[in-house]
């Protein structure tokens, strides 16, 4: 036997005692040799105690919805504030890595700019050595 089928038994043996128990109270007090008048009066009392009974109840359960509804408006208050500081801070490191990558690209540009310039300046320094060459060549010399 599963256990949702034991648990049903059980819960439908639970509910027929119940149902039986009211039953047989209400025949109980309807067969008593009391008056009319005093069947009356406890029947009175009985339902005045059971709605008293199904006040408190009542009033129990809203202030158990109510203290639920709270505790979950404060959690979604403090997970709401927790996800705003994580993005706050995605979005920094996000800043951080922008700026390091900007900078990265700075130097390596510059790095590139001073090794185009040094590469220039030896390639003039080359070309005017090769002119020096040149004009220091005997006319008979030079290529014709």
């Amino acid at each position: 036997m599963t256990t949702t089928t034991t648990e049903t038994k059980r819960n439908d043996m639970l509910l027929g005692t119940l149902i039986g128990g009211a039953a047989g109270a209400l025949i109980a007090l309807l067969l008593a040799p009391k008056s009319g008048r005093e069947l009356r009066g406890d029947l009175v009392e009985k339902v005045q105690t059971l709605q008293a009974k199904g006040q408190e109840w009542c009033e129990a359960a809203r202030q158990m919805a109510a203290e639920g509804v709270k505790t979950v408006s404060t959690k979604s208050t403090d997970l709401l504030d927790k996800a705003h500081d994580v993005a706050d801070q995605v979005v920094q490191s996000a800043r951080k890595a922008a700026d390091q990558a900007a900078d990265s690209a700075h130097r390596a540009a510059d790095q590139a700019e001073q090794t185009l310039n040094r590469a220039a300046d030896k390639a003039s320094d080359t070309a005017h050595d090769a002119m020096d060459r040149m004009k220091q060549l005997s006319p008979s010399d030079k290529i014709q």
